[in-house]
């Protein structure tokens, strides 16, 4: 009876919040977005499902080769887009309830999670597509197999999400590791389609093997229940690593570098502090690693204007997907910005040269694609020259238009506030403007001339950068009371 309560308590605190109309318009754009996901989905599994029957002798067993990388996707997805269940407990604390039961009701809403219905979605499409080759038996152990390995995948992940609040290198050991598993397996040290197959198979011949699935899953929860149990005040997911914090305290020969170099120490204590900030700061790994998604394909190794468009992203992703909120992510404290004994100058060019190092960093990083051609070398450095000295002032320029309030205490995940569609039309002139320049000479087989005009470009932003960021600051200082407005309306 008090579950019931309790859920009736979680729907009143839905429908009768002040923010609640507020984003009814993002919650419709959402479910649009998610309908249309889930529609290709079943368009994509009926095709791979036929696909397999058309050229298979025997398809099931194809289709199990790739199981565990059907699960691992799901992982990566619900850690990166599934938000962690919440539940306000402070109320009930001085009510005669269990903490058992606060904390296996707060467990058991990842049960009805919308995201829930994509992967068993995609699996009934691929197996109407084999409904030829396949039994009513093979079906629902295939069913069943989905159901079980979903529900261990998805409260592993929340493990994993709320390990990582308190300790934040459990992100990186995680996506190592995920990059360790992959890269044997693509280098041919591992092999997991054959261990998919041998393990998904026995399943498929023995059914009883599904609870192991279930035991799995039961473990996760109880992980889950221990650590939410052992620590129910919420503060203790807030603290963080001290050690952490602490280390931020060592980068203080920033204060050598004047005023640019206290505003950058600023910075990246925000982005280690403030549970948004820190989201994207995690995603930063997963723009290095975005060239193995493509160059391990030879016909895109031949696409001169697609590989321009994979540098940029590798050492320009994170520049992009902070800088377009750049002086939003101060929309807390921003009329102290701009009331401080501060030149405007200084404090645009610690942000510019936070995002050249940032990249520097990445693009150091990168090179170890050298392993794919020199010409991979080449093309990713001309984008790393273009995106420090082009792009990272197109994005300062671009961000005086901000002035939507971000609350940085909430996650980067399905969280749109402060987020406006001109962020992601601002994109496109980043990413397109490389690829016109390169374009004229591509066609008439100068491919060579045309990275090297890219590279031409970053190195006279570089060179004429104090000039530019004057501009920069005089537009900053023409916007900053409709900035300054835009901000206090939460």
């Amino acid at each position: 009876m008090q579950k019931f309560t309790l859920l009736s308590h979680q729907w009143k605190a839905a429908t009768r919040s002040a923010s609640a109309s507020k984003s009814a318009g993002i919650k419709v754009f959402m479910g649009f977005v998610f309908f249309i996901l889930f529609l290709e989905l079943l368009g994509g599994g009926f095709y791979v499902g036929s696909k397999l029957a058309e050229s298979s002798a025997n398809p099931i067993a194809d289709l199990m080769r790739y199981g565990l990388y059907f699960f691992l996707a799901i992982l990566l997805f619900r850690y990166m887009l599934q938000k962690l269940p919440t539940f306000m407990v402070k109320p009930y604390l001085v009510l005669p309830i269990k903490k058992s039961k606060l904390v296996n009701f707060m467990l058991t809403k990842p049960l009805f999670n919308s995201l829930n219905i994509l992967p068993l979605s995609f699996v009934l499409a691929i197996t109407l597509g084999l409904h030829k080759q396949m039994d009513a038996y093979s079906f629902w152990v295939i069913v069943g197999t989905v159901m079980t390995g979903d529900l261990f995948v998805n409260y592993l992940s929340i493990y994993i999400k709320r390990v990582q609040i308190k300790h934040e290198y459990v992100f990186y050991l995680f996506l190592a590791s995920v990059a360790a598993l992959l890269f044997l397996d693509q280098f041919g040290i591992i092999d997991l389609q054959a261990f998919s197959s041998l393990v998904f198979m026995q399943v498929i011949e023995q059914p009883l093997y599904l609870l192991i699935g279930l035991l799995l899953f039961a473990m996760a929860y109880y992980l889950n229940f221990q650590l939410l149990y052992n620590h129910f005040s919420l503060e203790d997911f807030g603290k963080g690593d001290t050690n952490q914090r602490s280390s931020l305290e060592n980068l203080n020969y920033l204060d050598r570098f004047g005023k640019i170099g206290t505003f950058a120490l600023l910075e990246l204590k925000m982005c280690v502090r403030n549970k948004r900030t820190r989201t994207m700061l995690f995603m930063a790994p997963l723009f290095l690693l975005y060239g193995l998604f493509f160059y391990n394909d030879p016909k895109y190794l031949e696409m001169n204007g697609f590989l321009i468009f994979v540098g940029l992203f590798i050492s320009g992703g994170f520049m992009m997907s902070f800088g377009l909120y750049f002086f939003a992510w101060e929309s807390g404290h921003f009329d102290l910005v701009l009331t401080a004994n501060n030149t405007y100058k200084d404090y645009i060019k610690a942000k510019y040269y936070l995002m050249m190092s940032t990249s520097t960093v990445i693009y150091l990083l990168s090179t170890f694609y050298v392993f794919y051609g020199i010409e991979i070398l080449i093309i990713n450095s001309m984008c790393f020259l273009f995106n420090i000295g082009v792009n990272s002032l197109l994005l300062l320029y671009f961000a005086t238009n901000n002035n939507q309030h971000m609350d940085l205490s909430k996650g980067s995940a399905f969280n749109y506030q402060g987020v406006g569609g001109r962020h992601f039309v601002l994109m496109i002139p980043l990413l397109v403007i490389p690829l016109f320049i390169y374009l004229p000479f591509g066609l008439f087989d100068q491919a060579n001339l045309g990275f090297a005009v890219i590279g031409i470009l970053g190195v006279l932003g570089l060179l004429f950068r104090e000039k530019l960021l004057d501009i920069i600051t005089q537009r900053f200082i023409e916007k900053r009371y409709q900035m300054s407005e835009g901000f206090r309306n939460k």
